[in-house]
């Protein structure tokens, strides 16, 4: 790619959009980053050249005629969400924005943000998923909490609570892991969630993600991981908060095979990036618990780091080309990404930990030194995808 890209971020002061900037800003020719956010203090965390405010989606009139605005003004050629919320509002808008974008069709977005809707496709498909069920009435919980207890083997009794995410009822993630029918009648009730929330297997193995970049169809690039740790556990009665502290590569070619077919039972026609939850069940066989569609999640930077830049690789298909990239596992097992709040990452190897080896550092560095400052971004510091 010759030409400068300009390139409209939205929900920029938001930490998958920040490693979403990251990424870019590791391209070269480097693109102007022009970042977008509705939050007067969110958008001083924003990495881009020009910072520009913008009303909320939810107030979806003036959100878009400030996004068409800006494209006209700022001659943006791409617009990069990295939020469900922003993501469905300007997949609606395709064709009137002025740039052009590279999202999954607004039906599979509905499908993915509905946990119901897209267990019963997958239990449908003979995806592996774990049991779960709707709840619609307080008998409907009773009925299927014990058998949930027996059919997740956890040896705590545990079965898990949480929204089901389906359109209109208002209910977010709200999970929680619940040892008796008293515990998950209390929190259904909390909630008001009745036809709003699922009750589902408790698996307790590992916690996996595999996340794939498509073209109408096609695998493009995919990388599988494990989360070994979240940010603040102690704050969240699972241990999970959706922040992971500590992850690492995993070349499986059966996360592979359960990621890629998860997506293409949701749509055959995937267009654009999503990631797949995963978890393992009593055996360690994974199980797929929700697809994340049309975004990046917030620990990416963590492969563009190792040197395999998938926000690049969907640029380029975006704006006609074809990377010359490997469609799975382009970076090796055991890589290790560190971090918590207002520290890290550090990216290092499982066999590094194990010899307990540290990287010599200056106080307040971090390895590989991850820029923060615009300034720090005049030119790449990796390749985009390793060299054979």
């Amino acid at each position: 790619m010759t030409k400068k890209l300009r390139i409209l971020v939205t929900g920029a002061g938001g930490p998958g959009a920040v490693n979403l900037c990251r990424s870019l800003l590791m391209m070269n020719p480097q693109p102007t980053l022009v970042a977008a956010d509705a939050s007067a203090e969110y958008i001083y965390l924003a990495l881009g050249h020009i910072r520009e405010r913008v009303p909320r989606c939810s107030d979806q009139g003036a959100y878009l005629a400030s996004i068409r605005e800006l494209v006209t003004r700022h001659a943006i050629d791409l617009i990069l969400p990295n939020n469900s919320l922003e993501i469905a509002v300007l997949r609606e808008a395709e064709g009137t924005l002025g740039a052009r974008i590279m999202l999954p069709d607004p039906a599979t977005l509905r499908a993915a943000n509905s946990k119901w809707e897209s267990y019963v496709v997958w239990r449908e498909a003979g995806i592996p998923v774990p049991e779960t069920h709707l709840l619609r009435t307080p008998e409907s919980l009773e009925a299927c909490f014990s058998r949930l207890q027996e059919s997740g083997g956890d040896p705590e009794g545990r079965v898990w609570v949480r929204g089901a995410g389906i359109p209109g009822k208002g209910i977010g993630v709200a999970s929680l892991p619940c040892r008796t029918i008293g515990q998950a009648l209390e929190w259904v009730n909390y909630w008001s969630g009745w036809e709003g929330m699922i009750a589902s297997e408790y698996l307790p193995g590992d916690n996996l993600t595999w996340m794939g970049l498509f073209q109408r169809g096609e695998l493009v690039m995919s990388q599988g991981r494990r989360r070994l740790a979240y940010v603040i556990p102690h704050v969240s009665p699972s241990g999970i908060t959706g922040a992971p502290a500590i992850s690492e590569t995993v070349n499986d070619p059966e996360l592979n095979r359960i990621g890629e077919a998860a997506v293409r039972a949701i749509d055959p026609e995937y267009h654009g990036v999503g990631f797949v939850d995963l978890k393992g069940d009593t055996s360690g066989a994974p199980r797929v618990t929700e697809l994340n569609a049309g975004r990046f999640g917030t620990t990416h930077f963590f492969y563009t780091a190792a040197g395999a830049n998938f926000p690049e690789a969907l640029v380029r298909l975006a704006m006609g080309e074809r990377p010359e990239v490997p469609k799975r596992d382009p970076l090796p097992a055991g890589l290790t990404w560190i971090r918590t709040l207002d520290a890290g990452p550090v990216l290092t190897t499982r066999e590094a930990i194990e010899r307990g080896e540290y990287p010599e550092l200056e106080p307040g560095q971090s390895w590989p030194n991850v820029p923060q400052k615009m300034g720090e971004f005049s030119s790449p510091v990796r390749p985009w995808i390793p060299e054979d």
